[in-house]
């Protein structure tokens, strides 16, 4: 176990696990430690105090928890926080660990609890907050040139392989003053693009703002060189969303990750899905023709119980018809306390890992195909590193290395880098 360096400064380290939210949650927490005066720690060896901000969507996230609460531990004395969805469901399973664990379900109160924990000062006024906030902007801190603005929270779902919505509780969104307010002050700390995130992010509503009047308001009101929408549901795709994409000249980046799960219509009953695979394939078809420079990414459960050969075939050939530019690729895990964690025609994992790798492998001559059909074209490109970018399209994209980051640069796509799979722009 390594000893940590005596200092004046106090520092605390960070370790996410799970979806774009909870990594938006934990720059929220970083920012918080930041304005009072903490330093960011590049590992746990080397801090005053741990902060594990955990996962609890399947079984196997809940393993990873339980493994990087033992490293952490391993790694320094510092007393640990664990937040996030597993503490939300069962606080005890990780704070009778060691003593060194305090469990935190309130994400908004983990800053506080650290400076007890450790006698430092607490709290910032929210000007401090927004100030740290804007840093996120910056290359510094460990924050990003593209930022994830959290706008919405909880799941009013019930998907039958999944605790999130106990876990999070129902759905409720953000303010749009409040977003515009940490717009602002990100854009003013030099962001590029802000990342809208949420657990079902086209649920948002404040009165009678919808997610797409929600874009169309940070477009108009804010100096942002453009927005991404992270993830949305398939239902919750509106007409008005659709020609918010179509008509914003990439400043809403022509780019959705739109939840599959299964190309069967037979499992998606069964997951508890509110669409078809036929519903879903329409979607798509009026994406396509409403944005033709439009790039879909998706998540695919592999190996759901009862799933059948004839099941994931039908998988197969909607992602194929659909051309995805990006599969993520997920074997079913039991999660207890979800309906499909009961059923008894659970699949064998030889078979879950054997539709893992088809699927990974189709997605890579997807993730491909896209990229061909792109080369010849220009695309915004928001400089990430030297060298390295991410276009509109969501393709890495390797560039010159004199451009500064956190540009965002007209590029012409020009060829494909096969071996790191990016575009090659010139």
């Amino acid at each position: 176990m390594a000893q940590r360096e005596e200092s004046s400064i106090p520092r605390f380290h960070i370790h996410t696990h799970g979806c774009k939210v909870n990594l938006a949650e934990s720059e929220t927490i970083a920012a918080a430690l930041l304005a009072a005066g903490w330093e960011r720690a590049a590992d746990a060896a080397d801090c005053d105090i741990a902060i594990l901000n955990t996962c609890t969507v399947t079984g196997e996230a809940d393993a990873k928890n339980r493994k990087a609460i033992r490293a952490l531990l391993r790694a320094s004395h510092a007393p640990l926080i664990v937040t996030g969805c597993a503490v939300n469901i069962d606080p005890s399973r990780y704070a009778d660990i060691d003593t060194r664990i305090s469990c935190e379900a309130d994400k908004d109160k983990v800053a506080a609890l650290a400076a007890r924990l450790t006698s430092e000062t607490t709290l910032l006024p929210t000007s401090d907050m927004l100030e740290q906030l804007a840093l996120r902007g910056h290359d510094g801190d460990g924050f990003r040139t593209r930022v994830d603005l959290k706008i919405q929270d909880g799941c009013d779902n019930a998907c039958s392989y999944c605790i999130v919505h106990v876990a999070r509780g129902p759905a409720r969104s953000v303010p749009a003053a409040v977003v515009l307010d940490q717009a602002h002050a990100l854009v003013s700390g030099g962001t590029r693009e802000l990342v809208l995130v949420g657990i079902d992010l086209a649920a948002y509503k404040d009165g009678d703002i919808d997610l797409a009047q929600l874009v169309e308001m940070l477009l108009e009101q804010t100096n942002i060189g453009r927005v991404r929408i992270s993830s949305v549901e398939p239902q919750s795709v509106t007409p008005s969303l659709i020609d918010a994409l179509g008509h914003s000249d990439g400043r809403l980046c022509r780019h959705l990750h739109l939840c599959l799960q299964s190309g069967s219509s037979k499992v998606l009953r069964e997951m508890n899905r509110r669409y078809d695979a036929e519903g879903f394939v329409a979607l798509v078809d009026r994406l396509y023709a409403a944005v033709p420079r439009l790039a879909l990414s998706t998540d695919v459960i592999v190996g759901f119980p009862g799933e059948t050969d004839e099941d994931f075939e039908e998988s197969c050939r909607l992602i194929e018809q659909c051309g995805f530019m990006r599969l993520h690729v997920f074997r079913y895990s039991k999660r207890p306390g979800t309906p499909a964690a009961e059923r008894s025609d659970q699949i064998d994992p030889r078979i879950k890992a054997q539709r893992s790798q088809i699927l990974i492998e189709l997605g890579g001559r997807l993730a491909l195909a896209d990229m061909e059909q792109r080369i010849g074209t220009a695309e915004q490109v928001i400089i990430e590193r030297p060298g390295l970018g991410t276009s509109e399209s969501y393709h890495a994209v390797s560039c010159d290395a004199k451009l500064p980051p956190g540009a965002l640069v007209p590029l012409e796509l020009a060829d494909i880098d096969t071996k790191n799979m990016r575009l090659i722009a010139r």
